[in-house]
């Protein structure tokens, strides 16, 4: 997205960078910094940019000050590249009432694991593998979960980030 409109590859890559992008990325964005610092950080901006000519670096830095978090990561990944975001669950094994969920990173854009675990009860709890995983250079990680019998593993059940293969985002135990 910040690249100069006539730089774009031929087709569909100028509307793809113009709308479609930026709405997905925006929607990613309130999925990971959550609905009320989402609105928060837009208002900011809107009352702080009102009849001004704000460039793309004054939304960034509003939205990391009213977040209060480095968000480095994601503008580089979203608006300065061309890269994906996949994500997998790469296995889920359990030993001794342990399962161990391993989440593997395919794609290039960093983002946190969002992970819904169902059980056999019928609960279901989420877990987060933290941006920060990824951001060292590791492409898997791995979460642990106690309790009844693990039956059903999804990454990003809300379905807020962009992955480009959802089709290796839910796991189920098979049923014998």
């Amino acid at each position: 997205m910040m690249r100069w409109s006539d730089f774009h590859y031929p087709g569909p890559a100028y509307s793809t960078a113009s709308y479609a992008k930026p709405a997905t990325v925006l929607v990613a964005l309130r999925g990971l910094l959550g609905e009320e610092t989402f609105v928060r950080a837009f208002r900011t901006l809107i009352d702080t940019w009102a009849f001004k000519d704000p460039k793309p670096w004054d939304f960034f830095n509003t939205v990391e000050r009213v977040s209060e978090r480095d968000l480095d990561w994601f503008w580089r990944a979203w608006y300065y590249e061309t890269w994906t975001l996949d994500q997998s669950i790469a296995s889920v094994t359990t030993t001794a009432g342990v399962t161990t969920i391993e989440i593997a990173d395919l794609g290039w854009v960093p983002m946190p694991a969002r992970i819904t675990v169902t059980t056999a009860t019928g609960e279901t709890s989420i877990h987060e593998i933290p941006v920060e995983a990824w951001l060292d250079g590791s492409s898997r990680a791995e979460v642990q979960v106690t309790g009844p019998e693990v039956v059903k593993v999804e990454i990003d059940a809300a379905g807020l980030f962009p992955d480009i293969d959802r089709s290796n985002n839910v796991w189920e135990k098979e049923r014998g």
